[in-house]
Protein backbone atom coordinates (compact mmCIF):
# COMPACT_ATOMS: atom_id res chain seq x y z
CA UNK A 1 0.00 0.00 0.00
CA UNK A 2 1.70 3.03 -1.16
CA UNK A 3 0.08 5.33 1.46
CA UNK A 4 1.78 3.54 4.40
CA UNK A 5 4.91 3.61 2.50
CA UNK A 6 4.74 7.51 2.06
CA UNK A 7 4.17 7.70 5.85
CA UNK A 8 7.05 5.18 6.69
CA UNK A 9 9.51 7.42 4.60
CA UNK A 10 8.33 10.43 6.09
CA UNK A 11 8.92 8.93 9.62
CA UNK A 12 12.16 7.71 8.52
CA UNK A 13 13.16 11.55 7.26
CA UNK A 14 11.72 12.64 10.47
CA UNK A 15 13.76 9.93 12.23
CA UNK A 16 17.01 11.61 10.45
CA UNK A 17 16.66 14.47 12.44
CA UNK A 18 15.78 13.43 15.53
CA UNK A 19 17.11 13.57 18.84
CA UNK A 20 17.63 9.75 19.99
CA UNK A 21 19.83 10.14 22.78
CA UNK A 22 17.11 8.46 24.97
CA UNK A 23 15.42 5.36 24.82
CA UNK A 24 11.94 6.41 23.49
CA UNK A 25 12.70 9.42 20.58
CA UNK A 26 9.82 7.56 18.64
CA UNK A 27 7.17 8.60 20.93
CA UNK A 28 8.14 11.99 19.17
CA UNK A 29 6.72 11.45 16.00
CA UNK A 30 3.86 13.43 15.37
CA UNK A 31 2.36 11.64 12.87
CA UNK A 32 1.90 8.07 13.97
CA UNK A 33 -1.96 8.55 13.61
CA UNK A 34 -1.30 8.17 10.15
CA UNK A 35 0.42 5.26 10.48
CA UNK A 36 -1.60 3.66 12.46
CA UNK A 37 -4.51 4.15 10.17
CA UNK A 38 -2.62 3.06 6.93
CA UNK A 39 -1.84 -0.17 8.84
CA UNK A 40 -5.08 -1.19 10.02
CA UNK A 41 -6.17 -0.20 6.45
CA UNK A 42 -3.64 -2.50 4.84
CA UNK A 43 -4.25 -5.45 7.77
CA UNK A 44 -7.84 -4.90 6.86
CA UNK A 45 -7.17 -5.52 2.75
CA UNK A 46 -4.37 -7.20 1.82
CA UNK A 47 -3.13 -10.64 2.84
CA UNK A 48 0.32 -10.59 4.30
CA UNK A 49 1.46 -13.52 1.50
CA UNK A 50 0.85 -11.24 -1.52
CA UNK A 51 2.95 -8.33 0.09
CA UNK A 52 6.25 -7.68 -1.95
CA UNK A 53 9.44 -7.45 0.55
CA UNK A 54 9.65 -3.97 0.46
CA UNK A 55 6.56 -3.83 2.09
CA UNK A 56 7.13 -6.74 4.49
CA UNK A 57 10.25 -5.09 5.33
CA UNK A 58 9.16 -1.43 5.72
CA UNK A 59 6.24 -2.82 7.38
CA UNK A 60 8.63 -5.11 10.13
CA UNK A 61 10.72 -1.76 10.42
CA UNK A 62 7.82 0.21 11.34
CA UNK A 63 6.37 -2.11 13.81
CA UNK A 64 9.98 -1.90 15.33
CA UNK A 65 9.80 1.83 15.87
CA UNK A 66 6.50 1.48 17.75
CA UNK A 67 8.10 -0.52 20.20
CA UNK A 68 7.10 1.64 23.38
CA UNK A 69 3.46 2.33 22.31
CA UNK A 70 2.58 -1.14 20.78
CA UNK A 71 0.01 0.09 18.86
CA UNK A 72 1.16 -1.66 16.08
CA UNK A 73 1.17 -5.50 17.16
CA UNK A 74 -1.99 -4.51 18.96
CA UNK A 75 -3.54 -4.40 15.45
CA UNK A 76 -1.90 -7.37 13.95
CA UNK A 77 -3.00 -9.22 16.95
CA UNK A 78 -6.61 -8.37 15.93
CA UNK A 79 -5.60 -9.93 12.58
CA UNK A 80 -4.63 -13.46 13.95
CA UNK A 81 -4.00 -15.25 10.17
CA UNK A 82 -1.85 -11.73 9.54
CA UNK A 83 0.11 -11.77 12.73
CA UNK A 84 0.89 -15.61 11.90
CA UNK A 85 1.70 -14.78 8.44
CA UNK A 86 4.09 -12.12 8.91
CA UNK A 87 5.79 -13.81 11.69
CA UNK A 88 7.50 -16.40 9.33
CA UNK A 89 9.34 -13.63 8.26
CA UNK A 90 10.00 -11.61 11.12
CA UNK A 91 11.98 -14.83 12.67
CA UNK A 92 14.86 -13.80 10.62
CA UNK A 93 14.18 -10.03 10.12
CA UNK A 94 17.23 -7.70 11.41
CA UNK A 95 15.29 -5.67 14.23
CA UNK A 96 15.36 -7.60 18.05
CA UNK A 97 12.58 -5.01 18.69
CA UNK A 98 10.25 -6.21 15.61
CA UNK A 99 10.68 -9.80 16.79
CA UNK A 100 9.77 -9.45 20.09
CA UNK A 101 6.67 -8.00 19.23
CA UNK A 102 5.84 -10.53 17.28
CA UNK A 103 6.90 -13.01 19.47
CA UNK A 104 4.58 -11.72 22.34
CA UNK A 105 1.73 -11.03 19.86
CA UNK A 106 1.64 -15.16 19.08
CA UNK A 107 1.32 -15.58 22.31
CA UNK A 108 -2.22 -13.47 22.07
CA UNK A 109 -3.66 -15.57 19.64
CA UNK A 110 -5.71 -18.95 19.01
CA UNK A 111 -4.76 -20.01 15.59
CA UNK A 112 -3.07 -22.82 14.29
CA UNK A 113 -1.24 -23.38 17.35
CA UNK A 114 1.27 -25.81 15.47
CA UNK A 115 2.26 -23.45 13.49
CA UNK A 116 2.38 -21.28 16.47
CA UNK A 117 4.56 -23.62 18.34
CA UNK A 118 7.24 -24.16 15.73
CA UNK A 119 7.83 -20.17 15.09
CA UNK A 120 8.02 -19.71 18.50
CA UNK A 121 10.17 -22.37 18.75
CA UNK A 122 12.60 -20.12 16.68
CA UNK A 123 11.86 -17.12 18.38
CA UNK A 124 13.18 -19.27 21.60
CA UNK A 125 16.97 -19.69 19.75
CA UNK A 126 16.97 -16.20 18.90
CA UNK A 127 20.54 -14.15 19.69
CA UNK A 128 18.90 -11.66 21.52
CA UNK A 129 18.15 -12.50 25.55
CA UNK A 130 14.82 -10.41 24.95
CA UNK A 131 13.22 -11.92 22.14
CA UNK A 132 13.98 -15.06 23.82
CA UNK A 133 12.12 -13.90 26.83
CA UNK A 134 9.31 -13.03 25.54
CA UNK A 135 9.11 -16.15 23.42
CA UNK A 136 9.40 -17.89 26.67
CA UNK A 137 6.81 -15.88 27.84
CA UNK A 138 4.46 -16.77 24.67
CA UNK A 139 5.44 -20.12 24.75
CA UNK A 140 3.87 -20.61 28.52
CA UNK A 141 1.27 -18.73 28.26
CA UNK A 142 -0.34 -21.01 25.10
CA UNK A 143 0.72 -24.07 27.53
CA UNK A 144 3.46 -25.57 24.98
CA UNK A 145 5.99 -28.00 26.40
CA UNK A 146 9.63 -28.03 25.16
Amino acid sequence: MRELLLEIEGFKNWAKTAIQSFGEWETEYLYWDRIYHYVNKLLEAIPIETWNSELLNEFLYILARDNECEIIIDTLIQYPNQLLSISKYAVSFSDHDARWQIAYGLGEINENEQEIKYILKKFLCDEKEYVRIRAYIAFEKKGFSV
